[in-house]
C-alpha cells in the first residue's frame, strides 16, 4: 500500500522525467485529502502518459482483473483513486486554459480588494485571517472566488499572485499598524471606488497644484499612486471632498492641492481613509507597509538616502544610446533604486521615466513627464529646449539628413554628443560624432522594423535629455533625487498614502 506522500513523490518524479513542469502544477487540498494535478488543457495527451505511468507504479482505479483504462479528460476536473489496496488516495486532474499576455492591473487590484475584504469580514480561514499563502489556496470560498469572480479570464495566472495577496493582508490587517481594529466599510473596486471618484473630481472640477504656481493636475495618476482604498464613514468623507472641489459653493476654480492633501493627511492619521499603493511581492520575500507623504517638512523615501549619500552614489548606465537597437538607459541611486529613461524601439513615442526598486520585484512608478520638463527648466530656463515631443526628431533617413524646420539638426546632435559621450563607459564606445552619426543613419534606413527608425529617434531624444541634465545639473544630487521621487510619487505635491511592497 502506497502512502499519500509516496504517491505525491511519484507524481513529481513522473512530471520531472517527462518534462511536464511548464504545463502542470501539483497542489494538495485542505488536510491533504486530495492531490490536485492542474494541467494545461491543450496538453491532455501528455497527461494521459502521466496517468498511465502512475498506474504502472501504484494502480489507478485498480480492479482485480487488472484492466486499466485512461479516464476521459474532456471534463474540467476528473478524480481517480490511486493504490492497489485500501485505503486509496484521491488524485484530481484539473485542466486550465492559458491566457495571453501579462495580467491586467485591474485584475491584480481587484484580487487584493477581494482578499482584504474577506479578512476584514472575518470570513477568511474560519475568521482567523491567513497565516500562510497555502491557507488562501485551502480556503475554497476565497480561492474559488478569486478564480471564478476575479481571474475568470486569467485563471492560469492566479497562483503566482497568491503569495502577494497573503503578504498584503498580513501587513494591512496587523495589530502594529492599528488598521486591524478599525471597522472599515466594504472595500470597493471600480463601480464608484475612491480611485474613480477622485478621477472624476479632477476631470470635472479640476485640481490645482498651488505648490507650483497654480499648475493644474491633469489626471489622478499624476498625483496619487494609491490603487485601492480602505475607508469608513464614506458619506462624511465625500461631503467634505465636495466642499474642497467647490461642488457645494459652485466655485469655478476647482480644488486646491494643498487643502486636499492636508485633508487626506488628517484622514490617514485618524485611520478613516487609507489609500494603498500595491506592488507584487516576490515569493519568500517579506513585505513592508510604509506611510508616504505624511509630513509637510520631510518628503523623502526612507531607504534612498542616508547621511552619507552623495553625488558619487549616483551612476549613469547610458551606453545603449550608441548600441544598435537597444534603447533603455539607467540612472542608478546606490544599489537599490534606479530610473529607466526609455521609449519604444518599434513605434514613435515620447520618453518615459520609470523608477524601479532593485531586487524587490517592484516598480516605483513613472514620473509625470510635464513635471520632468519643468524640473529641467527650473535651472536651464529659456536655454532648456527639451520638450519630450517626438515630433521634433526625425522619423526617416531623409529627415535625419534634411530635417524639417520644426526638427533638430545635425549640429544639435553633435553638440549633445560631445557632452554625453563623456559618460559612456563600455568598450567600443564611439569617440567621435561621425561614428555615432553613421550608426543612427543605418538604423533610420532600416525603416519601421523593431530596432530601426523608432529606436534611432529614441536614442536622439535620450541623448537630448541627458545633454541638458549634464549641462544644467552636472554635480547636482538634488536634481537626480527629485527625478527619482517624481517617479515614486514622493513629495509634498503627491497624496499621502500607504505603500505595501
Amino acid at each position: 500500500m502506497a502512502t499519500k506522500e509516496e504517491i505525491k513523490q511519484s507524481l513529481a518524479s513522473i512530471i520531472a522525467k517527462n518534462k511536464l513542469e511548464k504545463i502542470t502544477v501539483l497542489k494538495a487540498s485542505k488536510k491533504e485529502k486530495v492531490t490536485h494535478v492542474d494541467y494545461l488543457a491543450t496538453e491532455s495527451k501528455k497527461i494521459k502518459i502521466l496517468i498511465t505511468e502512475l498506474n504502472e507504479m501504484h494502480g489507478v482505479n485498480y480492479t482485480p482483473s487488472g484492466k486499466f483504462k485512461v479516464p476521459d479528460l474532456s471534463a474540467k476536473a476528473v478524480r481517480v483513486k490511486v493504490g492497489r489496496k485500501s485505503p486509496t488516495h484521491l488524485v484530481s486532474f484539473r485542466s486550465f486554459t492559458k491566457s495571453s499576455g501579462r495580467l491586467p492591473t485591474d485584475v491584480q487590484e481587484h484580487g487584493s480588494s477581494f482578499v482584504l475584504q474577506r479578512v476584514l469580514n472575518n470570513k477568511a480561514n474560519g475568521g482567523r485571517g491567513y497565516t500562510s499563502a497555502q491557507q488562501i489556496i485551502d480556503d475554497e470560498d476565497t480561492y474559488e472566488g478569486l478564480k471564478e469572480n476575479v481571474f475568470y479570464n486569467y485563471k492560469d495566472k492566479l497562483d503566482e499572485w497568491i503569495y502577494t495577496y497573503y503578504q498584503q493582508q498580513k501587513q494591512f490587517i496587523n495589530p502594529i499598524t492599528g488598521y486591524a481594529s478599525v471597522k472599515w466599510s466594504e472595500f470597493r473596486y471600480q463601480n464608484n471606488s475612491f480611485v474613480d471618484m477622485f478621477d472624476k473630481y479632477i476631470m470635472d472640477d479640476g485640481l490645482y497644484n498651488d505648490f507650483e504656481e497654480n499648475q493644474k493636475i491633469k489626471k489622478y495618476t499624476e498625483w496619487n499612486p494609491a490603487d485601492i482604498y480602505a475607508a469608513r464613514n464614506i458619506k462624511t468623507i465625500t461631503q467634505k471632498l465636495d466642499k474642497i472641489f467647490g461642488r457645494t459653493t459652485k466655485k469655478l476654480e476647482g480644488g486646491s492641492l494643498i487643502e486636499l492633501n492636508g485633508y487626506l493627511h488628517t484622514l490617514l492619521k485618524e485611520k478613516k481613509l487609507v489609500g494603498i499603493s500595491l506592488k507584487k511581492i516576490k515569493d519568500k520575500a517579506e513585505a513592508v507597509l510604509e506611510l508616504r507623504n505624511t509630513q509637510m517638512t520631510e518628503y523623502k523615501d526612507p531607504h534612498v538616502e542616508d547621511k552619507n549619500f552623495t553625488i558619487d552614489d549616483i551612476s549613469y548606465e547610458i551606453d545603449n544610446i550608441w548600441k544598435k537597437g537597444l534603447v533603455s538607459t539607467y540612472v542608478k541611486f546606490g544599489t537599490s533604486f534606479s530610473m529607466d529613461v526609455r521609449s519604444s524601439s518599434s513605434k514613435y513615442a515620447n520618453l518615459d521615466f520609470a523608477t524601479q526598486i532593485s531586487g524587490k520585484a517592484a516598480q516605483g512608478g513613472n514620473a509625470p513627464v510635464e513635471m520632468v520638463t519643468k524640473l529641467l527648466q527650473s535651472k536651464g530656463g529659456s536655454k532648456s529646449k527639451f520638450k519630450n515631443d517626438n515630433k521634433q526628431y526625425p522619423r526617416t533617413a531623409l529627415e535625419f539628413v534634411k530635417p524639417s524646420p520644426n526638427m533638430y539638426k545635425t549640429s544639435d546632435y553633435e553638440k549633445w554628443f560631445k557632452v554625453v559621450s563623456k559618460y559612456f563607459k563600455e568598450t567600443g564606445k564611439p569617440t567621435k560624432y561621425d561614428q555615432f552619426d553613421v550608426m543612427i543613419g543605418k538604423l533610420y534606413r532600416l525603416g519601421m522594423v523593431s530596432g530601426g527608425a523608432p529606436a534611432a529617434q529614441t536614442k536622439l531624444m535620450t541623448l537630448h535629455f541627458f545633454y541638458e541634465s549634464f549641462t544644467f545639473y552636472p554635480k547636482d544630487k538634488e536634481y537626480w533625487l527629485k527625478l527619482l521621487y517624481l517617479g515614486m510619487k514622493v513629495g509634498k505635491i503627491f497624496a499621502p498614502h500607504a505603500k505595501i511592497y
